[in-house]
């Protein structure tokens, strides 16, 4: 029930941020670093505001985003968002977002249910409004909890 009512309330906001800012949609892979864990394709949906700062060469945006894992597993999260723009339309994006992550079963639990996801993006702006990026991501607590053994992911990414 709190994975439907999570969704539903991302995707009240889509809307809203559609007018404001950018949506991002991604799948890629997670690989969850324990060995008994069940490693999963995943689809990534974000709302980015429009830059609210522009500081160290980046434009920084507030952000929240979802994660669905095939197996069902799940992160909600929110959290600053920059954008480095390169040369030739090109760009280095990133975020950290601290979150509720809940794992469908036990080998895939995490340590706890907070957990930080951290990302670090290459993408290329494709016209005005497009742009796609190849990104990594990690999620820990951050040694918050006894157990702390953490998922990778990697995804390709739509920006609008």
């Amino acid at each position: 029930m709190l994975r439907l009512l999570a969704l539903g309330a991302l995707l009240t906001l889509l809307p809203v941020a559609a007018d404001a800012g950018d949506v991002v949609v991604g799948l890629g892979y997670a690989d969850f670093s324990d060995d008994r864990a069940d490693n999963s394709a995943i689809l990534e949906l974000e709302l980015h505001s429009d830059p609210i700062w522009h500081f160290f060469g980046a434009d920084w945006s507030l952000a929240a985003a979802i994660v669905g894992h095939s197996e069902g597993d799940y992160f909600i999260g929110v959290g600053p968002s920059a954008r480095w723009p390169l040369r030739n339309r090109w760009f280095v994006e990133a975020s950290a977002m601290p979150g509720y992550f809940d794992a469908a079963d036990a080998p895939n639990d995490l340590g706890s249910n907070f957990e930080m996801r951290t990302l670090l993006g290459i993408g290329r702006q494709i016209n005005d409004r497009l742009s796609i990026s190849l990104a990594a991501t990690h999620k820990s607590n951050a040694n918050t909890a006894d157990r702390n053994p953490g998922v990778n992911a990697v995804s390709v990414r739509a920006r609008w």
